[in-house]
């Protein structure tokens, strides 16, 4: 049951706002965190945690289990073809967490959620926030759940609602940058490598560039730049990139 009034209202459950939560919970802050999708995310998408940020969720109850659940490497190379341009060594990092911690988001994101829950909190899903208007004591929200339109009004409203932050369009924040001229293909795929489940390898290579990284689950995520890239990118499309870039 959504309440009408809180302290903090957090918009959008992904790792951002999941954080936050957190945080809040163990600072005793009334608040509550709604998203307008029915579940977390299914799709590995971001795929690399790295030291410092490990370093920041420490004091979150994160970490651990999320050691548990990752791959950590060591070793990053710059590569053409077979021949290693440059070599960088993780473990000589100043952190208690000397490595690239491999995990995907949607693995990353069940144990925020479920750190949430042992703090006893919940996350309010379908739904929806469709406007944000300040006041003088901070801010009245209009949402909708199970197609019925309710106001909370909070002292504080976070948006962690991605790029189309409706809390940042609401509040005249422009978008702070240009869109990226290059398209990418991502795919996590199966396949025998010679590298070994050791190592992130970037290749260069005329055609553009190749990052593989391994994964937890012994699968390989490789990115790509395309002039094109498909949006969902068939096994056929994978494969011509590493044909054509060595």
């Amino acid at each position: 049951m959504l309440p009408e009034t809180t302290e903090v209202l957090i918009i959008g459950a992904g790792p951002t706002g999941m954080a936050l939560s957190i945080v809040l919970h163990q600072a005793g802050v009334d608040h509550v965190l709604i998203d307008r999708l029915a579940q977390g995310l299914q799709t590995s998408r971001a795929g690399v945690i790295h030291a410092q940020t490990l370093e920041t969720l420490q004091p979150l109850g994160v970490t651990q289990r999320l050691s548990e659940l990752a791959l950590k490497l060591q070793n990053f190379a710059i590569r053409d073809r077979n021949r290693a341009l440059l070599k960088l060594d993780f473990s000589k990092l100043p952190s208690r967490h000397p490595y690239l911690m491999m995990l995907p988001q949607n693995l990353t994101e069940q144990v925020f959620a479920e750190r949430i829950a042992a703090l006893g909190g919940v996350i309010h899903r379908t739904v929806e926030a469709k406007a944000v208007v300040q006041d003088a004591d901070g801010a009245r929200v209009t949402v909708i759940e199970n197609g019925r339109e309710k106001l909370i009004s909070a002292r504080y409203v976070v948006g962690a609602d991605g790029m189309q932050s409706l809390v940042r369009r609401s509040t005249g924040i422009e978008f702070d940058g240009a869109a990226y001229d290059a398209s990418f293909v991502l795919a996590d795929v199966r396949l025998d490598w010679p590298v070994g489940p050791t190592e992130v390898s970037l290749f260069f290579a005329p055609a553009g560039l190749v990052v593989v990284a391994p994964l937890p689950d012994g699968s390989y995520r490789v990115v790509a730049t395309m002039d094109d890239a498909p949006e969902k990118p068939e096994i056929a499309d994978i494969q011509a990139l590493f044909d054509s870039r060595g």
